[in-house]
């Protein structure tokens, strides 16, 4: 559970400090900075709270307590990023096309890396020698 956490840390921290720091080319770029940083944020945040529920649905003993918290954690990111997306196109006097895209592929990124890291985790644990054979 560390190591994913980790490295959910470390591309949060990662991808925020590449905006910062090419902030002056991005907005030259027609990106809105603080669109990115925020999503970034929401993203890393998500990641985290459907860590932890597919994490907790990887010690169900049914099938059904293993879907209904994968379900869970799909439903919760989705609405509650199809909630920002709704607010920010709302309230926005002019949506940031590039800045919504950059945070699609961010979508991806942290989508990607904690669902690989919960899949290795029992791989990780089978390849573990048990107890009785050491």
């Amino acid at each position: 559970m560390k190591r994913t956490i980790i490295a959910l840390s470390a591309l949060f921290l990662l991808v925020s400090a590449a905006v910062l720091l090419g902030q002056q080319a991005l907005t030259a770029k027609g990106v809105a900075v603080p669109v990115v940083l925020a999503g970034n944020a929401l993203l890393f945040v998500l990641s985290l709270l459907v860590y932890r529920l597919y994490s907790g649905a990887m010690g169900q003993s049914r099938a059904t307590g293993f879907v209904r918290q994968v379900y869970a954690g799909f439903m919760l990111k989705f609405f509650v990023l199809v909630a920002a997306a709704v607010g920010y196109f709302y309230f926005a006097e002019t949506v940031n096309k590039p800045a919504v895209f950059i945070c699609m592929g961010l979508y991806l990124v942290y989508n990607f890396l904690g669902t690989a890291q919960v899949v290795k985790k029992p791989a990780d644990q089978a390849q573990a020698p048990s107890k009785k054979e050491a």
